[in-house]
């Protein structure tokens, strides 16, 4: 019989696998850069959330990873053909951080998720998921916070030279 709650945890493995990418890119795209130092601090914190994550999946036991890191890598390669920009503080960058954004939130249900089964899971148990949830919420604010900085210059129009 499948395991419901090793299948969730993968889901987020491969959701973090395509945030580590993303945030690889982005810092190394635009390393000098304001869109490159946020992404740098983010993908440190994401990495250090996703060790808590794979430490919970040691506990709970394996789900098919293949199918799922496939996923992740597909899912982030995909993305490559729209975020492929050169400046760094335009649409590519912009989608970038609403996507990273996103994704934070969906950590953020995880750990929700998590707190809520852990009384009924002893696998589940020794975490501190209110911190969780308040660095993810910390994360969220700073991606958010920076992807509104880009707004104005991402999305203002483009002068055509002729």
């Amino acid at each position: 019989m499948d395991d419901p709650l090793a299948g969730y945890l993968h889901d987020h493995w491969a959701g973090s696998s395509f945030a580590v990418e993303l945030l690889e890119k982005v810092a190394a795209e635009f390393t000098a850069t304001p869109s490159g130092i946020v992404a740098r601090e983010l993908l440190e914190q994401v990495q250090s959330d996703r060790e808590v994550l794979h430490d919970l999946i040691q506990k709970v036991g394996k789900a098919n990873p293949d199918l799922y890191d496939a996923l992740g890598w597909i899912a982030e390669r995909v993305s490559r053909f729209k975020l492929k920009h050169n400046d760094p503080s335009g649409i590519g960058a912009l989608e970038a951080f609403e996507t990273i954004g996103l994704g934070i939130l969906g950590k953020r249900a995880l750990w929700e998720a998590l707190k809520a089964r852990q009384t009924t899971d002893i696998r589940l148990g020794g975490l501190d998921y209110d911190a969780l949830i308040s660095r993810a919420d910390d994360q969220f604010q700073k991606a958010n916070r920076y992807r509104l900085k880009l707004v104005p210059s991402a999305l203002a129009m483009q002068k055509s030279g002729s």
